[in-house]
């Protein structure tokens, strides 16, 4: 296979689909990846199809370093390269600091941050070759330290993506990738009802609430269309809003 495919991982949510959606319409190959539900992201194959391009569904625990290695293994079985690495998988609890579990708070550290990292560790050596590209996610305002006592374990995982931003771009330049970070405000999700979506945009100086597809609109310039000297830059896609 010759054509360039990108990795999302999380591609089960709003905007992993999104994301799938737009990286297909540009011509990539699509490995989506989830851990439960398969189900949503089977519409990404006939997006992709509709495209003319290959879209493949991959089922890991990427919790445990030995998933993401089998990942990225089977990925690069099936396409036979990697040039877009997507990490997007990451809870949010919204829940006081106070009364967050051990449990909970490993669970949210995990996912946000150490899978992004495992991921990226056995994905390197292929992103190197194609000289490639790695985007991860954090949340606007997450490079201004502050309390968080609502989501601090979310804000302690994402404070901890930019520093792994940053140290992958510094890293990685001189072998040709790229590390960048979008840093999304309130998104409005598929279920969301309308007294939410009023309630998000009293707080957006902008007055609305962002959509998945315009997350996914910023990651296909950056993949597609950005400057090659861009890199290690955190990109707020969020309405001028700052949590």
């Amino acid at each position: 296979m010759l054509g360039k495919t990108a990795l999302i991982t999380g591609a089960s949510s709003d905007i992993g689909h999104a994301i799938a959606k737009a990286l297909a319409a540009s011509g990539y190959h699509l490995a989506v990846h989830c851990h439960h539900n398969v189900p949503a992201i089977q519409a990404i194959h006939i997006e992709a199809a509709k495209v003319g391009v290959q879209a493949e569904c991959f089922r890991y625990d990427l919790t445990e370093a030995s998933g993401a290695e089998a990942l990225v293994q089977s990925v690069f079985e099936t396409f036979g390269r990697l040039d877009v690495l997507v990490n997007t998988i990451g809870p949010f609890y919204f829940k006081d600091i106070g009364e967050v579990t051990p449990a909970e708070w490993a669970e949210a550290i995990q996912l946000n941050l150490h899978v992004a990292f495992n991921v990226t560790y056995f994905a390197k050596p292929h992103l190197c070759s194609s000289q490639g590209h790695i985007i991860n996610f954090a949340f606007s305002g997450v490079e201004h330290l502050k309390a968080w006592p609502m989501s601090t374990a979310y804000g302690a995982a994402k404070a901890g993506i930019v520093v792994l931003t940053k140290a992958l771009a510094v890293s990685l330049a001189p072998l040709g990738v790229r590390v960048n970070a979008i840093c999304p405000g309130l998104i409005e999700a598929g279920e969301s009802s309308a007294p939410e979506r009023e309630e998000m945009a009293r707080q957006i100086p902008l007055g609305r609430p962002g959509k998945p597809d315009e997350i996914a609109d910023v990651l296909t310039w950056l993949v597609t269309e950005s400057p090659s000297y861009l890199t290690g830059a955190l990109i707020p896609v969020a309405g001028a809003w700052e949590y």
